[in-house]
């Protein structure tokens, strides 16, 4: 083969079956499927190779969208007015070009929401009100407008979300009452998106790509009816919807799941004899992707969701403060994430960046028939209503989170900086959303761990295991660097392993005495352990200590090394959040 030849990929024939059979050749025999396949918290297996994929096109893409990228949309928390105001205008200036108020915004009147928009000119940078119920602060809104004579050109969102609004605080708002209401304004205020269809609590909550696009579906098919019996022809009632939805930092399944979303969607509206038409997407950095310590590293995990936001086509996006704030710097940090993508990763560029992608048209296609199953199956059961009064969507997203906690707990799912690579970065306030469904955190049991060792130490304790390492520094300093960083994930410090370690029972003896620590771990290489290991743990338990564990998987050798005094195997795929909480028992951490 030529130089030339080697870049001359078209002239080696290859198929997926060549390919398969020289995959098998380096297995040697483990099975393809469970080394080299994975699964998303739905059930969606993801192969480890796709050809190219021919597509069609989603929904039609707003010609807004096409012409500036997605919307740079910027939640505001601030509790009055005049703060909000400044806030506001400050980001207007800096690039944003759109506000969503949260809390306590979603209550204000009109005089309050006068205060707060002066300056902003409603037209050309709309106001979404956070998801709410509060028909009082919609009113306001329109009312504003109206004042402001910008009825007809305004894209403003009310945010009227009365079945999400279970999530949130275990009831369902009055939905025929706001259906009546979006009627009422419909004619006069033909822009303004009047119903949210909210969803981020759910996944927040711990809900799974299936379920929540399943759930979205749901919600949107129970607004169309209401809106219909109010009044409003189903075409012009699709048009007083949007939906809001999370993105996190996995950034495949975030663009999979906003186009499958907008593909059911435009089913949806074509089952109900409207032309398919752009639909109004809004998607938010889920809070629930966030560590408190190294949160920096939550910038990180904004920017990758993002992407995925943007590439998957959503209309408009918030990116939420890295450490929970509402200061300049988060708000700042916010911001320039989306001109980062646009302006200088030009992702905005094609209307559908993944479009042609086999994984990512895979993805899409597999979650697009399990969504739909399980929408289908809402609606047999008596739609979304019933869904959450009687407790079977609580239900479903409990069993999810329980499968992806045991993912977290095992390390099949890291989060970085906590439950890999851990880092003793101060922690970060990031603030519990009150009532309604829980926000679960994967961080949340690996920083309670974490938490719970500081207290110790400022209590004058001392949550530390000494590492009998074993051989040389080059026999043992693998498994010793592993171990190190294992125990730091729960806060413990590990005292040894940076040199040379026993060669001999009695050697590792005299090491754990100087030590005085009663947890203990072997660390070695598997011929060195095969030698010392049983010898050494007969004679630490001996010497008086509590508990001895093995850094490594014993195989075959597992009931000698228990026979010997070996009480516990740190490997990779043991449940660490289990292994931690008993070495926390066992030194006394609370």
């Amino acid at each position: 083969m030529t130089n030339d030849d080697r870049f001359r990929l078209d002239r080696i024939p290859a198929t997926e079956d060549d390919w398969r059979d020289a995959v098998d050749g380096v297995l040697k025999g483990r099975p393809f499927e469970k080394v080299l396949v994975n699964q998303t918290a739905g059930g969606l297996d993801i192969q480890p190779l796709y050809a190219p994929a021919s597509t069609e096109p989603i929904l039609p893409v707003d010609p807004h969208r096409v012409a500036y990228g997605w919307d740079i949309r910027q939640r505001h928390e601030a509790t009055s007015p005049s703060a909000c105001q400044a806030a506001v205008l400050d980001d207007l200036e800096h690039g944003v070009t759109s506000i969503e108020l949260g809390t306590p915004a979603t209550a204000w009147g009109l005089g309050e929401l006068r205060d707060a928009l002066e300056g902003v000119l409603l037209d050309i940078a709309p106001v979404v009100l956070a998801p709410h119920t509060d028909l009082g602060s919609a009113r306001a809104l329109v009312d504003l407008l109206d004042e402001r004579g910008d009825a007809l050109t305004s894209r403003c969102w009310l945010g009227l979300d009365p079945i999400g609004a279970y999530a949130r605080s275990h009831s369902v708002g009055a939905v025929d009452q706001v259906a009546e209401f979006a009627v009422s304004i419909a004619d006069t205020h033909p822009n303004v998106v009047a119903c949210t269809i909210d969803t981020t609590r759910y996944v927040d909550a711990g809900a799974d790509e299936v379920q929540e696009i399943a759930w979205m579906l749901a919600t949107g098919v129970a607004m169309l009816r209401s809106l219909e019996v109010a009044g409003l022809p189903v075409e012009r009632a699709a048009a007083t919807i949007g939906f809001r939805v999370a993105a996190d930092a996995d950034q495949f399944l975030t663009i999979a799941r906003l186009r499958a979303a907008r593909s059911l969607w435009g089913s949806v509206l074509a089952a109900c004899g409207v032309d398919t038409r752009p639909s109004r997407f809004h998607a938010v950095t889920s809070p629930a992707m966030f560590s408190r310590r190294d949160a920096a590293v939550n910038m990180l995990r904004s920017t990758s969701a993002a992407f995925g936001a943007g590439v998957g086509g959503a209309d408009s996006v918030t990116v939420l403060p890295f450490d929970g704030s509402d200061s300049t710097l988060a708000r700042r940090n916010a911001r320039n994430i989306h001109h980062l993508l646009i302006e200088e990763s030009g992702v905005n560029r094609l209307v559908d960046p993944a479009a042609g992608s086999g994984f990512v048209e895979s993805l899409t296609d597999r979650l697009c028939e399990a969504a739909w199953s399980t929408f289908q199956q809402v609606e047999a059961d008596g739609g979304m209503v019933v869904a959450l009064e009687s407790g079977a969507v609580e239900t479903a997203i409990d069993a999810a989170w329980s499968a992806r906690l045991e993912r977290l707990a095992t390390r099949k799912e890291s989060v970085t900086g906590v439950s890999e690579f851990p880092d003793d970065a101060p922690g970060a306030v990031i603030p519990e959303l009150v009532g309604g469904f829980p926000v679960r955190r994967p961080a949340a049991p690996f920083e309670a761990l974490r938490d719970a060792a500081d207290r110790t130490r400022s209590t004058g304790g001392s949550p530390a295991v000494h590492l009998a390492a074993l051989g040389s520094l080059a026999d043992h300093t693998a498994r010793s660097t592993w171990i190190t960083n294992f125990l730091a994930v729960g806060g413990l410090d590990a005292i040894g392993g940076d040199a040379d370690g026993a060669a001999s029972a009695a050697d590792a003896v005299a090491a754990f005495e100087q030590v005085g620590a009663s947890v203990v771990v072997l660390c070695s290489s598997d011929p060195v352990y095969a030698e010392l290991a049983a010898p050494a743990a007969t004679a630490l338990k001996a010497a008086g200590a509590d508990f001895v564990a093995l850094a490594g998987h014993p195989g075959e050798r597992r009931d000698e090394l228990a026979a010997a005094g070996v009480d516990a195997f740190f490997h990779v795929g043991v449940d660490v959040l289990a292994a931690l909480t008993d070495l926390h028992e066992r030194l006394g951490v609370r």
